[in-house]
């Protein structure tokens, strides 16, 4: 718990600071600008803009600024009609929003901001919420998209890189875990085994999020189109291998835990040397920054053997259930094939098996 509860701050605290700030900012902006005492709707808006965790900040601005407007012109039109059954209007008003929030906007916020703003117009009056408000917004938009595009763009590369690390950490956790399993033939330890792979969910989720956030970055901030193609190319192999090597993990654990449970005696001694060697380049293995270094690169070259199964003379040789055990053997391949196709650009390495 504590590690993952680290890993969700050190993923937000630089979007948290940069909120903070940029909030504080578009407060003194707008009473600065519009003379409004109190702006609160400029601060609120940088945080629904720059909230960590977001894929893409500019899409989340341009569905806040959308859901905004919808709401509040369906306000002030509902203010123009007869006050009889005045909670019937202020239904009928919320669920139109909601509709056209949905309609223009494929993002939650937009619907939500929308009928969040025919509240306050209703709750405020429009004289209040509705222009005034709508000018706050736009201040805290404009200054949201200013931090985001320019002043503190994040680094596309570094962020798909720390993601990509993480995931294949907590894969080599979970696999080293399995080893030790392994080791004293304990299928219960195994089963624990398995639960820190399948935990390595949240991590290929967050490398996600950073592959599209990359994108965004790549298409419409300063510091994104100075390496635009290289963060495509990052992001396309990212996004066609992560899941890939995940899965491929997740299927190896669950295949070595159920062989553990009902074979006799360890694993076979290759299988055994196999899943070390995965342990060990999955705990050491660096992406980006200097990922293609000699270290990094000798690293990768002890996995070249482990893209191939263990022959069939081998198998004869041994006395186990080989049939049960093979297809352990097909799971660590497909490991082995999924690290060298996620990083085979950074460190040249190229195999067309893979």
């Amino acid at each position: 718990m504590a590690q993952v509860a680290k890993a969700r701050v050190d993923f937000a605290l630089r979007d948290a600071v940069v909120s903070a700030i940029a909030a504080v900012l578009a407060w003194v902006a707008a009473h600065l600008l519009w003379g409004h005492a109190k702006p609160t709707f400029a601060a609120v808006a940088v945080v629904v803009c720059l909230a960590p965790g977001l894929p893409s900040h500019l899409k989340q601005t341009w569905s806040m600024l959308l859901g905004c407007t919808i709401g509040i012109v369906i306000a002030e039109v509902a203010w123009l009609l007869p006050e009889h059954h005045p909670m019937l209007r202020l239904g009928c008003s919320i669920f139109i929003a909601l509709l056209l929030g949905c309609l223009v906007s494929p993002t939650p916020v937009a619907a939500i901001q929308a009928a969040v703003s025919v509240l306050l117009v209703w709750a405020m009056g429009p004289a209040v919420a509705g222009e005034a408000r709508l000018l706050d917004v736009m201040t805290g938009a404009a200054i949201g998209l200013v931090f985001s595009q320019i002043l503190f763009t994040t680094d596309p590369l570094k962020g798909m890189s720390v993601a990509a690390q993480k995931l294949l950490h907590q894969l080599g956790k979970g696999l080293e875990a399995m080893q030790l399993a392994c080791a004293g033939t304990d299928s219960a330890q195994a089963e624990k085994a398995l639960n820190t792979i399948t935990q390595a969910y949240s991590n290929l989720s967050v490398l996600q999020a950073a592959i599209e956030q990359s994108d965004q970055s790549a298409k419409w901030s300063v510091r994104g189109r100075l390496v635009s193609d290289k963060v495509q190319a990052h992001a396309r192999r990212y996004g066609r291998h992560a899941a890939r090597l995940y899965g491929a993990s997740l299927l190896l654990g669950e295949g070595w835990a159920r062989t553990l449970a009902h074979a006799d005696g360890a694993a076979p001694d290759a299988l055994q040397r196999k899943l070390n060697t995965l342990v060990q380049v999955l705990l050491r293995l660096e992406v980006g920054g200097n990922a293609a270094g000699p270290q990094q690169s000798a690293l990768l070259q002890q996995l070249m053997p482990l893209v191939q199964p263990v022959s069939a003379v081998t198998w004869q040789s041994m006395a186990v259930d080989s049939a049960r055990w093979r297809l352990v053997d097909e799971y660590a391949v497909q490991v082995a094939q999924a690290v060298v196709a996620l990083l085979d650009a950074e460190l040249g390495v190229h195999d067309a098996t893979l």
